[in-house]
């Protein structure tokens, strides 16, 4: 089966099913050979290839949002809006910071990692906006 975002149609991931250690359980597998869930459990399977795919995705909308408009001058980026979905909201913060950034679906927060001069830092903050100005924190003390 191919996965992929609408909004970015040429990059994706191939996931097939895999036998497992017995023969009654098949696992969804991806294409990299990462074991994502026994085919008895889907939503656990999209939701690891979500994960996997949500950095490419929302760099490559990043990448897009900064693509000059026909007369040379970039597009303007709008702030996030608390109800943008979360691919949307990565975009932006990729395109105003240029760190990798994610939401976690396990800890309900958002996440950066950002470059720093003698090492990289992790910072994490219950919303996008909170996250931005850790972000922004960060660089100043860098």
């Amino acid at each position: 089966m191919r996965v992929f975002d609408p909004a970015v149609p040429g990059f994706g991931e191939s996931v097939t099913l895999a036998p497992g250690s017995t023969s009654d359980v098949w696992w969804y597998r991806s294409s990299t050979g990462e074991d994502l869930a026994p085919h008895t459990d889907p939503a656990r399977a999209a939701g690891r290839i979500t994960r996997i795919l949500t950095p490419y995705v929302a760099a490559a909308l990043a990448a897009r949002a900064r693509r000059p408009a026909g007369d040379g001058v970039a597009l303007p980026i709008a702030p996030p809006d608390p109800g943008m979905p979360h691919t949307e909201t990565i975009a932006y913060l990729h395109a105003r910071f240029g760190v990798l950034c994610w939401w976690g679906t396990h800890t309900k927060e958002w996440w950066a990692l950002i470059p720093c001069a003698a090492q990289w830092r992790l910072v994490n903050a219950p919303a996008s906006e909170t996250l931005a100005q850790a972000i922004l924190d960060v660089h100043a003390h860098s």
